[in-house]
Parts: structure tokens; sequence; C-alpha cells
């Protein structure tokens, strides 16, 4: 008799938890090895040794237990989860969410499809936020179209990531990228201006074509009809919806008023004090970057409040406060989840293992003499590399600009183009990571639905999408090697080589 080899299936947590020993491991052994590498302030242009820290030493384990807590508070997700979520109880509660999809039932698989991964990708101008608040409003938009929630939520997940490279607005995350881009050329090109709009034609054309390819493959390879689960009975009322929907507009109109600079008691929420306006708009100081979600809560809850009071799916105070808490149920994952990721990226920062590891691979490829499309090849995979070892694009950047931008250029090609090679790379990169915040929250979500009672992993759901990830992964890098093949412009006044 043929003996069945057992799979060891590991659940997300026991997951994270083992890939912290191994860090810590892997960082005694380095440390002991005295593994370390230069790295270049861009700051300053000095040059200085970054080593290997075992945590396996005083100071590593007085750090683990003395800021477990203090790393896990400070998790950016946290407070944009509980946000949305309010927001979405509310709206589901009301019969609100009912009463904008009833009539969108019968609309084809592959437009929903299609419409997801495309405000999926242009959210990406937004930032990280918009993993938080797509995630819980695609996961009922999907469940009242009677398709799988955590399709959707898987689909809105790749749309987001993939889509880092990609979009039809420049970003604040682009305006720091750009500086540093600018800063490292000085040495070879004294008198480069990286614009803000230096990229925007192939932005816009990788999120036409990524939004149509990943349309087919979400629909081939991910989308599945559920069972038509009975629906709440809803009080359906017109004439509240038309009330709602004209408060909707009215506040919106305002919020939009106040994020215009120079017209009369406008200007509220921007920073007065920054030069472009996407840092007026998302800089640090500025009041919208955050404020935005607070103004987006306070417009859902008295949208919500008016339709359900007016349509009576919301007969009293006390179940519209019910209400706001309604879709926290079956979220516990997504915040124990948080709180061991919190501990497994703390482990891998501290240490320096994934800096280091990330400096020796940029200097290697910095130290070779390709040039082409063997160049942008050899470019592209380890941008993909580094986000897989640190998905933090501002972070890897800062790292590797100093090397690739001036190696780049003497191959021809154009800091502008080298930044786009990198985000192509890096928005590949994050699907691939089990060290990107987002992939947890994700999980959690794909929890809270999963109501088939389905073995959810770490590494399992990254395998479901891995299909579609790695085709889209390979249209990035043709549609890359072609524009610079074709010689067309990137973006305004900037062309793919000098």
């Amino acid at each position: 008799m043929k003996r069945t080899r057992k799979k060891l299936n590991f659940g997300p947590i026991t997951t994270m938890i083992l890939i912290g020993l191994g860090i810590s491991v892997l960082s005694f052994v380095l440390q002991k090895m005295e593994f370390q590498s230069y790295v270049t302030n861009l700051d300053t242009l000095e040059t200085t040794m970054l080593t290997v820290r075992s945590i396996f030493s005083r100071e590593g384990i007085r750090y683990i237990f003395g800021n477990s807590i203090s790393n896990f508070r400070a998790l950016e997700p946290l407070a944009v989860i509980v946000v949305s979520l309010i927001a979405v109880s509310i709206l589901e509660v009301s019969g609100l969410f009912h009463a904008l999809l009833k009539n969108c039932k019968s609309i084809k698989p592959w437009i929903v499809t299609f419409l997801t991964l495309f405000v999926s990708i242009i959210s990406s101008a937004v930032g990280d936020y918009s993993y938080a608040i797509l995630f819980p409003f695609v996961a009922i938009v999907y469940k009242y179209l009677n398709r799988d929630p955590k399709v959707g939520i898987m689909t809105s997940f790749i749309g987001i990531t993939i889509g880092y490279g990609a979009g039809i607005l420049y970003s604040y995350q682009d305006i720091i990228l750009g500086g540093m881009t600018q800063t490292a050329s000085l040495d070879v090109l004294g008198n480069y201006q990286f614009g803000h709009w230096s990229m925007i034609f192939l932005e816009i054309a990788a999120t036409v074509v990524l939004t149509i390819a990943g349309t087919i493959l979400v629909e081939k390879k991910l989308s599945k009809k559920l069972k038509r689960e009975e629906e709440k009975e809803w009080i359906d009322s017109p004439k509240a919806l038309k009330i709602t929907l004209g408060v909707f507009v009215f506040f919106v109109l305002i919020l939009f008023y106040s994020i215009i600079p120079g017209l009369p008691f406008s200007g509220a929420f921007l920073d007065t004090s920054a030069s472009s306006y996407m840092e007026k708009l998302f800089g640090p100081s500025a009041p919208f970057r955050e404020g935005f979600l607070v103004v987006l809560l306070g417009i859902t809850l008295i949208c919500g409040y008016i339709y359900g009071k007016l349509s009576r799916n919301i007969k009293s105070s006390k179940e519209y406060n019910r209400a706001i808490s309604l879709t926290f149920q079956n979220t516990g994952f997504i915040f124990a989840g948080l709180f061991f990721f919190s501990i497994m990226i703390s482990i891998l920062e501290w240490t320096h293992v994934g800096d280091v590891i990330s400096l020796k691979l940029i200097n290697f490829v910095g130290s070779n003499q390709m040039s082409g499309i063997f160049l942008i090849i050899l470019v592209f995979l380890l941008g993909i590399i580094l986000t897989i070892i640190n998905p933090s694009t501002t972070a890897n950047w800062t790292l590797a600009s100093p090397v690739l931008i001036p190696l780049l250029i003497r191959a021809n090609i154009s800091p502008s183009f080298s930044l786009m090679i990198f985000k192509a790379a890096d928005s590949i990169g994050k699907c691939f990571t089990p060290f990107y915040v987002f992939l947890i929250v994700m999980l959690g979500f794909l929890y809270k639905y999963d109501t088939q009672d389905e073995d959810i992993q770490l590494f399992g759901t990254m395998r479901k999408m891995m299909p579609v990830v790695l085709w889209l992964s390979l249209i990035w890098l043709i549609l890359i090697i072609g524009w610079n093949l074709l010689g067309l412009p990137i973006g305004i006044g900037t062309a793919s080589n000098l």
C-alpha cells in the first residue's frame, strides 16, 4: 500500500511566527559572519557601513519585548480599517447599499471585474488607504451581486498592488521618489529636473492594458459564483434615496470646494506651506491626508442615518448604534494577524537582514557591464526581489537609486524611465512577499467572508492569485521593453532614452 504524505498546512499566524524565527536565526548566523554592506545617504551622499544585528542579543531581546505593543499600535492600517468598517456597517444596515445595487444584479460578471480592477488601480493615487477603504466596500458589492466576496477582495488586492506603478494621476509618493531620482542623478546629469507628469503617458497606458488583461485573467482563473442566499427584506423608498443622494452631493461639493486653493474660504484641508498641489493634499502635514477619512465617515453616517430613518429600515437610535458595529463581526483575524505581523516585520527591520542583503544585490547589479534590454530586465528583476525582501517602496529606492540611476544613465536610459522600471517591479514584488502588511489585511477580510470553511493560508492564498499575477508581471515587462524599443515618450517632455 502506498503511503500518502500529509501536507503541512500552517495557518497564517503560525507561518508568520515561523518566518520571524527564521529571520532571527539568520540574523544570528549573519552577525557571526560579520555580514555587512555600504549604504549611501541621499541627503549627504556620504557612504556608511550597515551591519546585520542579531536578535539573540541583549539589545535585540530588549527591543522585541519592549516595543511589541508600540510597534503594533504604530501600524497605519489599524485606524483606517476601523473607520472603513464603521462606514460600511451603516450603509449596509440602513438599506442604502441595497437601494443602490438592487438594479445592478443583471450586470455581466466581466463588467464588475473590469470596474473593480480599474477603480483599484487608479485608487493607488491615494496611497495605502485604498486597501482598507476598498476591501470592505468591494466585498459588500460582490455579495449583493451574488458573487463570491473573497474573489472581489483578491481582485481588488491585485488591482491596487499591481497598479502601484500605473494610474492616471501622479501621487504624493511619486513626488518623494522623483526627488530621490533627481538627487541620485546630480553626479551624472547636473541639470536634471524631475517633472510630476514625466511618466504619465506610460502610466495611463499601463492602467488600460492591466485592467483589460486583468479582467480576462481574473474571470478565467479566479471568478466563481455563489449559491443564491436568502436576502433580508429591505424597505425601498425612492423618495428617501433622492433626499439621501441630494445630501451626499451637497457634502461632496463642500469637500471638493475645501481642497481648491485660491477661492474664498477654501483650502481648509490643504497644507498651504507646500509647493505642489499633491503635496498640499497628501503631504505629511496636509489635513486632507487623514482628515478625508473622518469626512468620509461623517458623510456616510449622516447619509446612512437619513436613508435608514426615512425608509424605516432603521427605526430607532438603538438600532442605529448597533448598526455601526455590524461589519466588525468575524474580523478578529485582522487584528490578531496584524499583531503577529508587527512582530515579524520589526525583527526584519531591527536586524537589518533585509537591508544588507538588498544592498549586496544592488551593488552586484551596479558592477555589471550590461546595457539595453538586458540591463532593463536585470533591473526589473532586482526591483521585484528587493520588494519581496522589504515591501517599502521609498526605503528600497533610497538604497537603490544612488547605484541604479547612474548605472542606467550611463546606459542612455533616462532617470524618469529608470524610476518607471522600478515602480513596475515594485508593484509586482508586493504580490510575492509575506512582508506586505496589506496581504495580512486581505487575509483578514477573506476570513471574515469565508462561509464555506475554506483552509485560508498565507502562501496558499498567494498561490491562488499567482497565475493572474505572473501573467500581469509578464505584461508589465513587455510594456516596459516595448515602450523603450519604440522610443515613445513616457510623459510630458520625457523620453525613455537620453
